[in-house]
């Protein structure tokens, strides 16, 4: 009886011990800036280099990006509770295992009452691979492991518009070119004929904010030309 009494004990006394913590709580805690993602567009790569396209080939597919207002955490958490999707977070304990190099732990008011953080390294990506750990409480020092790595707080972005131009010949002095949809449907739609004269080509032309300068046309009917996006040069 004793002997099953015992067990019974030891066993109440390792379920309760908690792990051995590398935490310390910081005097002033760290208050972060939040991220600020500007305007983007998938061209943005190819701005104003040399390109190319023969008849039918599409000049290139614009997707166009706008950040949301705010910071969220979309990964999901091993805990009961799952991370605010919008919260306000600052560096409140700093952690050093004596291999990780300090690292700062994240917490919020909102998420177990900032009883359980984030385990961050300088760019605020996640480090280690239990980088979730509480750092106050009776299991001071535990810690999980989270299904995701690199940027903890994201702000994500709403496409706003998608579609290509399509090179489509050259007929009666005039370029052609078709504005097709990328995005709405899973058919490659036409949705608005171009035609350009050549002085506007040489020059430069703008289509749905595009700019798009003509270099050359060899003799194959191949063009080479140049593209910027203007809202991004503005923005």
């Amino acid at each position: 009886m004793f002997r099953i009494f015992s067990i019974l004990l030891v066993g109440i006394m390792l379920q309760g011990c908690a792990s051995k913590s590398y935490t310390t709580k910081l005097e002033t805690p760290i208050e972060r800036e939040l991220i600020k993602n500007d305007y983007f567009s998938s061209i943005d790569s190819k701005s104003n280099k040399h390109l190319s396209a023969s008849i039918g080939d599409e000049l290139f597919v614009m997707n166009r990006f706008l950040p949301s207002t705010k910071e969220v955490v979309s990964i999901i958490p091993p805990t009961g509770n799952k991370f605010p999707y919008s919260s306000v977070w600052s560096g409140t304990y700093q952690y050093n295992d004596g291999n990780s190099g300090d690292l700062i732990v994240y917490t919020t008011p909102d998420y177990y009452k900032g009883t359980i953080g984030i385990l961050l390294d300088e760019n605020e990506e996640m480090a280690t691979t239990h980088p979730l750990v509480q750092v106050e409480g009776f299991k001071k020092g535990r810690r999980w492991k989270l299904n995701a790595n690199g940027k903890f707080f994201t702000i994500p972005s709403i496409n706003i518009d998608s579609w290509a131009l399509r090179y489509g010949g050259h007929n009666d002095n005039k370029y052609i070119f078709e504005i097709v949809n990328k995005h709405e449907s899973k058919n490659t739609d036409v949705l608005q004929t171009i035609y350009v004269s050549e002085e506007k080509f040489r020059k430069g032309f703008i289509i749905r904010n595009v700019l798009i300068l003509g270099l050359n046309t060899d003799e194959y009917g191949v063009i080479q030309y140049q593209i910027s996006d203007v809202l991004a040069r503005n923005s």
